[in-house]
């Protein structure tokens, strides 16, 4: 697993930890490095997961596989209190948006 550069760690909340390390261990499965490009740093809109250390981004553009599929197998490992979404799809800021929101 690898940060991109700025990416800050500091104030996450155990769920979104467990997080990275279930992304992170599918990710190494599917032979890809895993990359968090965000977590509670960066610009995002202000009512944003992010700034609660609740949510993380990570690239996507260097999978090759389906990416909705993988959007889907990552969610199923999560499980229903994690939103996973496909962002920008195709475009050059693709990344999963994942978040803690338990329902």
């Amino acid at each position: 697993m690898r940060l991109k550069p700025g990416v800050k760690l500091s104030g996450l909340s155990p769920h979104i930890v467990l997080a990275v390390i279930i992304v992170n261990s599918f990710y190494e499965e599917k032979d890809t490095e895993c990359v968090i490009t965000s977590c509670n740093d960066g610009i995002h809109k202000s009512d944003s997961f992010h700034y609660r250390g609740e949510a993380i981004d990570v690239r996507t553009k260097n999978y090759f596989g389906d990416k909705t599929q993988l959007r889907d197998e990552i969610k199923l490992r999560l499980g229903a209190d994690f939103d996973v979404i496909l962002e920008d799809s195709g475009g050059e800021n693709e990344h999963l948006h994942i978040e803690y929101d338990p329902k």
